[in-house]
C-alpha cells in the first residue's frame, strides 16, 4: 500500500477518532448548561452511541470482508458530517440522545476496524502489514492529545454549537481525504456477491478466537476504567488536579513509542510475542503505580502501561489476520470489536464501585494482577487459518 495511501488512512483516523470519540469529553459541561440537564444524562448519549457501535461493529466487518470498507468508511463519513451538524441546533439531550445513537454507527463505520480491513487485505506480506498498521495507529494515538485542546479552544472561542459546527466539518474533510488518497483504488476491488458466499461457506471455524475476545475485552475494560478514573486515582496519592489532567493529556503520546518501534518489524515479529509484551507492559505499570511509594514511579508506571495499551491496540488487528487469514478479519475483528465496546462501557463503572468500596490502590493492583495472569496464560499459537493474501 503506497505510503501516500497509509498517511491519508491516518490522517483521517486521527480526526475520526478525535471528533466522534474525544471531542464529546469536551462538549460535556457545555452542552448539558445549555441544555439544562445533569452531566451524567448527557453522558447517556454518548453511552448510545457505543452500545450502537458494538452492535454494529459484527456486521461492519462482514461486509469488509467482501471489500466493502472503503464504502463503508465514505457513508458513515458522510453520515457522521450531516449528524454532527444537526446535534448543533438541539434544543433537547433526547435530541442528543437520537443523534449520537445514529452517531454509533458511524463510529462503527469510521474508525479503526474498516481501515485495519483496508490495510489487511492490501498486504500478503505478514511484516509489511505490521508496519502499515503501526503507521496508521500512530495517527489515531494522536488523536486525543490534538483533539481535546482543539474542542476546548473552539468552545472558548465560538461556543459548543458553533464549535460542533467545526468538527462537523473536519470529518467531512477527512472523509474527501480518506477517499481521494487511500479508499478510491481499493473500492475498485470489491468482491462480488456469489463469490463471497462461497468463500465464506469454506471458512474454516475460527478456533481460538474466544480466549482473544476475552483478553481484548480486559484490555479495553482496563484502559477506560484507568483514563476516565485518573485525576481521581492520581490525587489519591496526592497529584494535584492540574498535573493529573496534564498527564491524561500526554497519555495518547505516550501509547506512540512502541508503534514507532514497530515500524521497523520484518518476518520475524510474532503477534503472539507482541500480544504477551503488551500485557506484560500493562501489568508493571499499573502495579508500579499502585505499590512503588514514589510520584516518579506512578508516572513512570502509567507511562508502561501507555505504551503496552498502545501495543494492544495494534496488536489485536495483527493478530487475527495472521491467525486466521485476511479473508475473514473483518468479521472476527468487529466480534471482537463489539466486546470491547461493551467492555469501555462498563469500565468506568466498575472501576469507580470498587474504588469507593477499597481505594484505587487495590483497583490498581487487581487489574495489574489480571493483566500479568492473561499473560501468563497467552500461549504461542501457530497459524491454523488459511494463508493471508490481497484480493
Amino acid at each position: 500500500m503506497p505510503r501516500r495511501a497509509l498517511v491519508g488512512l491516518g490522517l483521517g483516523q486521527c480526526i475520526n477518532w478525535g471528533v466522534l470519540y474525544y471531542a464529546f469529553a469536551g462538549l460535556l459541561l457545555p452542552m448539558a448548561t445549555d441544555l439544562r440537564a445533569t452531566p451524567w444524562v448527557v453522558t447517556g448519549a454518548f453511552s448510545s452511541a457505543l452500545l450502537v457501535a458494538a452492535l454494529a461493529a459484527p456486521v461492519v466487518g462482514q461486509w469488509s470482508d467482501r471489500g466493502e470498507a472503503p464504502r463503508i468508511m465514505q457513508i458513515g463519513g458522510v453520515a457522521a458530517t450531516v449528524l454532527l451538524a444537526a446535534s448543533a441546533f438541539a434544543s433537547h439531550v433526547f435530541h442528543l440522545y437520537v443523534i449520537w445513537a445514529a452517531l454509533g454507527f458511524c463510529m462503527a463505520a469510521t474508525l479503526y476496524e474498516p481501515a485495519f480491513a483496508i490495510v489487511g487485505r492490501r498486504h500478503s506480506n505478514a511484516a509489511g502489514r505490521l508496519r502499515a498498521l503501526a503507521f496508521v495507529t500512530i495517527f489515531g494515538g494522536l488523536a486525543s492529545t490534538v483533539f481535546l485542546p482543539l474542542t476546548g479552544w473552539l468552545i472558548g472561542e465560538v461556543g459548543w454549537r458553533r464549535a460542533v459546527v467545526a468538527l462537523a466539518a473536519c470529518i467531512g474533510a477527512s472523509t474527501l481525504i480518506t477517499w481521494c488518497v487511500a479508499c478510491r483504488d481499493a473500492a475498485a476491488r470489491t468482491e462480488p456477491l456469489a463469490q463471497a458466499v462461497q468463500r465464506a461457506a469454506s471458512r474454516k471455524p475460527a478456533v481460538g478466537l474466544q480466549p482473544m475476545l476475552v483478553t481484548f475485552a480486559f484490555v479495553s475494560l482496563a484502559g477506560t476504567a484507568v483514563m476516565s478514573n485518573l485525576v481521581a486515582a492520581l490525587s489519591e496519592r496526592g497529584f494535584t488536579a492540574g498535573t493529573a489532567a496534564t498527564l491524561g493529556g500526554l497519555f495518547g503520546v505516550m501509547q506512540l513509542p512502541g508503534r514507532v518501534l514497530l515500524l521497523q518489524a520484518d518476518d520475524h515479529t510474532s503477534p503472539s510475542v507482541l500480544l504477551g509484551v503488551s500485557l506484560c507492559l500493562q501489568a508493571v505499570g499499573l502495579l508500579a503505580w499502585a505499590v512503588v511509594p514514589s510520584d516518579t514511579a506512578v508516572v513512570l508506571g502509567l507511562a508502561v502501561f501507555a505504551v503496552g495499551a498502545g501495543l494492544s491496540t495494534l496488536v489485536r488487528p495483527y493478530l487475527v489476520q495472521n491467525e486466521f487469514g485476511a479473508e475473514q478479519a473483518g468479521q472476527l475483528n468487529g466480534r471482537i470489536a463489539r466486546a470491547q465496546q461493551l467492555a469501555r462501557a462498563a469500565g468506568p463503572v466498575v472501576a469507580g464501585a470498587f474504588a469507593s468500596l477499597a481505594g484505587y490502590r487495590f483497583v490498581l493492583v487487581v487489574l495489574g494482577a489480571t493483566f500479568a495472569a492473561l499473560a501468563l496464560a497467552s500461549p504461542s499459537r501457530s497459524a491454523s487459518a488459511s494463508p493471508i493474501r490481497p484480493l
